[in-house]
Parts: structure tokens; C-alpha cells; sequence
């Protein structure tokens, strides 16, 4: 059943056991592979980590999942990846991303080709009905592939609360192409994209997680889990209640529920092996950091607060305190989602949706999701400040950290 999810525990046995048999409850690869098969597997490798950080899919668990592939006696196998291109910070190194994480000598022991997406041929496909992204480039070893078997690591997420098997597959997206999600609205870019390369198999590697800001050692989790299903999206909603993340404030996963009629909910899903609630973590999300680094302002959120205004809400923030506009920010309420007592004075501004029935707000700053560019005009406005100050120091800043880690996506 493409709706059954695994979770088995590394413990006693060791990490392969622990994928094979969470693998051998999921349904196996014996229907997904054939003898004719090309077969990706994209672990996340998202900037060079420490091994066992909690950052990037760990050399042991891809070793596992390569060795169940090569069993199937498919006709060709690809470990591929692209790291991190960066919008708001910088670009990493591919390759030093698989010398960290082990995967460039598990692919030497295995004999496996590994591939740097970053740099790979690019074709731009059309993406039929398409939320906000209707044209991407996407790495040509990707679009070849008859099955894509993604490895994310158990992790929040600053701008989308959660990034897990779908979100993972950014890294098909050569070098600076992922900044375009970025630019046209993070979420529903995600289902665009897998719309046209959603993975055949997703196997989280859950051993060790990361929540926060991904600061090593501080924000590393320990949980010594494998999650593993032939539906991503379900995969994904199973990793994000062992994070203890609502998986209805995980707006990709809601838009890629609706786009194919089906409930992102953990009570739509048949969890097997392993209790979700036996193992689940209280996992900070970045946003959470992210408030407690700005204290001027207050923000009040509502049940259905979710990723859609926190995405954009963080580059508006940040940027405004970068143009010198500290001081301005102070008293600044924030309301997200359906708060229904908001008790504040003075400068308070809604955002999304769900907000736009709340009483006594001065500004309301309307989508779902709203877009950066209105939220920056209007919270610069209720705090009487230059929004042109504020989107000259986000394009500078962004250019500046772009040209000096272009170098670093090439390699």
C-alpha cells in the first residue's frame, strides 16, 4: 500500500539492518526496480557537515540503500546531488559534501557513479499546471532516471518548518536554478518542481536529526531511526510528527496533498514497525529561533500559523534590521494565522489569509502565501521607514554573498 510507512530502529543491529527491514515493511523495491531500471538515489547533501551532525543523509545509511538497489541488478546507478545554492547566505562545494558525509567512498567501495547535480547538463522542462513555477532547469541524470530513491535527514527548517523527501529534491535543480524558488514563493515551488521529478521512494535517515538553525553540535538531535515508504509525501508526514511539527502548518506537503487528492494528516497513513509516539521529539523549527533573535518585535501566532507567511516573513525582518532600521522595529507586532485575541498597540500588521479577520491591526498584508515584496512595503510603511532602503540592502546582500561562493558550486 503506497499509503504504509516504516520506522525501525538502528538499535540493536546496526544501521543496514535497520534500512533492509524498514525497507522490507514499506513493500520492498521489487516491483520499483527492474533489470532495465536507471536508478538515482539523491541523499541530501546540502553543505559539508560533520559525519552523524544531523545535517546531511549520513555515508552509512547511503551505503545501505545503495547496496538494496544494486541487488535488484538495475541497469544503471547514480548517487547524485547538488548542494545548497543559497538566497539569503552563501553556496557550498558538492564534492566536499560527499567527502564529509562518507558517500564518496561508500560509491569507490560499491563501484557507483557519483554525480554533482550542481554541474550537470540542465534541460528546462514545462511543468503542467503549475502553482507558481511553470518552467525549470533541471539536472539531465534526473530527468533520465526511471526511479528516484531520496534520502533526507530528519530536520526543521527556518522557511518551511520541515525539510524532508520532497524538499529534498531542490538538489536536482543546478547550481543557482534553485534560487528561483525561492524568488517565486518557496512551498508551491516544491510541488512544481515534483511534479515533474517526485521521488519513487523516500528513506529518511532519521539516525541523528537537526532542529533550529542547524548549529553543530548544539542543534544535533540523536534518535537512531530509519523512516522509509513508497509515497515521499507520506514519508514526509511521518517525519515531520517525530519532529513534533504540525504537518498542516508544512504548507508543500498540504499543496501536494491537494494537487493529488490525498490527506497530509499522520491519521491517513499506515505506520508500521516502530510507534510515532514511542519516538517523538519536540524539535525547535528555525522560526523559532529566528523570533527569539529579535525581541523588538512581537509576534502573535494563531493555530493555523504555518510556513507560508514564515517563509517570506524572515527575509523581510532581517533585511529591515540590516538597513539600520532596529530602533524603528521596536513595538512591531507581527500576527500570523488565526490569532484570535491579539492585545497589542501601536504598529501591528496581519499577514496571510487566515488573518485577515483580525481586529485592530493596522496594515493587513493579504495572500496565502503573501509575497515578500508587498510584506517588506507594508511593514516598512507601519513603521515609517524607507521600503527602497530595505530591498537595496536585500539585493546587495544577497549579491555579495553569491559572488563570493559562486566559486564553490562549480566544484
Amino acid at each position: 500500500m503506497t499509503n504504509r510507512v516504516a520506522i525501525t530502529r538502528t538499535e540493536p543491529g546496526g544501521v543496514e539492518r535497520a534500512v533492509r527491514e524498514a525497507v522490507r515493511l514499506a513493500g520492498g523495491f521489487s516491483e520499483l526496480i527492474g533489470p532495465n531500471s536507471r536508478v538515482l538515489i539523491k541523499p541530501n547533501q546540502c553543505k559539508p557537515s560533520p559525519r552523524h551532525s544531523g545535517c546531511m543523509a549520513d555515508g552509512d545509511v547511503v551505503e545501505a540503500v545503495a547496496k538494496l538497489v544494486l541487488e535488484r541488478r538495475p541497469g544503471s546507478v547514480v548517487i547524485g546531488d547538488g548542494a545548497i545554492a543559497g538566497y539569503d547566505f552563501g553556496g557550498f562545494s558538492t564534492q566536499e559534501s560527499f567527502d564529509s558525509s562518507g558517500v564518496t567512498e561508500v560509491a569507490k567501495r560499491l563501484g557507483i557513479e557519483l554525480r554533482n547535480l550542481n554541474t550537470d547538463t540542465a534541460v528546462e522542462v514545462s511543468i503542467p499546471n503549475a502553482l507558481i513555477m511553470d518552467r525549470v532547469r533541471i539536472a539531465k541524470t534526473a530527468l533520465d532516471s526511471d526511479v528516484i530513491i531520496s534520502i533526507p535527514v530528519l530536520k526543521s527548517h527556518i522557511r518551511t518548518h520541515a525539510t524532508l523527501s520532497l524538499k529534498n529534491m531542490k538538489g536536482v535543480m543546478p547550481g543557482v536554478e534553485k534560487r528561483k524558488t525561492h524568488r517565486l514563493g518557496l512551498d508551491m515551488a516544491i510541488v512544481d518542481l515534483c511534479t515533474v521529478v517526485r521521488p519513487s521512494y523516500a528513506i529518511v535517515d532519521a539516525t541523528v536529526g537537526m532542529e533550529g538553525v542547524w548549529q553543530y553540535p548544539q542543534d544535533t538531535r540523536k534518535l537512531g531511526l530509519i523512516v522509509a515508504g513508497s509515497d515521499a509525501l507520506y514519508v514526509d508526514v511521518v517525519g515531520a510528527a517525530l519532529m513534533g511539527i504540525d504537518p498542516t502548518q508544512i504548507m508543500h506537503l498540504q499543496y501536494m496533498a491537494q494537487k493529488e487528492g490525498k490527506r497530509a494528516t499522520v491519521d491517513a497513513i499506515e505506520v508500521v514497525g516502530e510507534r510515532i509516539t514511542d519516538h517523538r521529539q519536540v524539535f525547535k523549527t528555525g522560526f523559532d529561533v529566528f523570533r527569539a533573535r529579535y525581541p523588538e518585535v512581537c509576534f502573535v501566532q494563531g493555530d493555523s500559523a504555518c510556513s507560508g507567511c514564515t517563509n517570506e516573513l524572515v527575509s523581510a525582518i532581517t533585511y529591515m534590521k540590516q538597513a539600520g532600521y532596529g530602533e524603528q522595529m521596536k513595538g512591531l507586532t507581527v500576527v500570523i494565522g488565526n490569532a484570535v485575541d491579539v492585545r497589542a498597540e501601536g504598529k501591528v500588521v496581519a499577514l496571510g489569509k487566515c488573518s485577515a479577520d483580525v481586529k485592530g491591526v493596522d496594515a493587513h498584508v493579504a495572500g496565502c502565501p503573501p509575497k515578500e515584496d508587498e510584506m517588506v512595503r507594508v511593514l516598512c510603511e507601519v513603521c515609517g521607514v524607507d521600503a527602497r532602503k530595505v530591498r537595496g540592502a536585500m539585493a546587495g546582500e544577497r549579491k555579495k554573498l553569491w559572488d563570493s561562493s559562486s566559486g564553490a558550486l562549480q566544484r
